[in-house]
């Protein structure tokens, strides 16, 4: 089964403040938005975000998240 992906412009902040979010997408969604409906599948590092050393820019791989709750990980039913 094929299922969607999509990739997602983020600051990820390697100190953030109290109560601040760690990881910022670029478009405006906020990340428990996305995280909803997608999951994480991996992410890559672009280098220096906004001009601090504790921001970098990185791009998230989005995998659609599973509609079925009875499968595992690889596929496999869980009992």
């Amino acid at each position: 089964m094929k299922r969607k992906q999509r990739l997602v412009a983020v600051h990820v902040t390697t100190t953030p403040a109290p109560g601040a979010p760690t990881i910022v997408p670029v478009g405006g969604e906020s990340l428990e938005e996305l995280l909803e409906l997608w999951r994480v599948v991996q992410i890559q590092p672009l280098g220096p975000g906004s001009g601090t050393g504790e921001t970098y820019a990185a791009l998230l791989l989005l995998e659609e998240a599973s509609t079925e709750p009875s499968l595992g990980r690889l596929g496999f039913g869980r009992e």
